[in-house]
């Protein structure tokens, strides 16, 4: 390893340490024991996420094996959907549909005038 490295990660590990320290000492007895919890749930579930990847990684390993020398996966036949025609055409033989009919004229009030005209088409 390199010696920078090496200053860099005792520099980086002894300043989460001091941070550790400073956050600690100015926490509630509550947030502490929240904390040390927490750490401790994660500590007791690293054995199995190391069993876990070693026993992913292995199983990796082997299937590559296992495939270069298994059968042939099983093929399916592709699967081709057709739509029916629809049921709800119009029964009129129009170029062009029909528009719904316009709607009633839209009528505004304008708040605060005082004239009688105030409403605004």
């Amino acid at each position: 390893m390199n010696r920078a490295t090496i200053v860099a990660g005792l520099g980086v590990t002894a300043f989460a340490a001091a941070l550790a320290v400073y956050i600690g000492s100015h926490l509630s007895e509550e947030a502490m024991s929240v904390l040390i919890g927490a750490a401790c749930g994660a500590g007791a579930m690293l054995p199995a996420v190391i069993i876990a990847s070693l026993a992913l990684m292995r199983h990796r390993e082997r299937g590559d094996v296992s495939a270069a020398h298994g059968p042939p996966q099983a093929m399916y036949p592709p699967v081709i959907v057709v739509a029916p025609p629809a049921s709800n055409t119009p029964s009129t033989n129009l170029p062009y549909p029909t528009m719904p009919p316009s709607p009633a004229p839209r009528q505004f009030t304008v708040i605060g005038d005082d004239s009688l005209d105030s409403n605004v088409q």
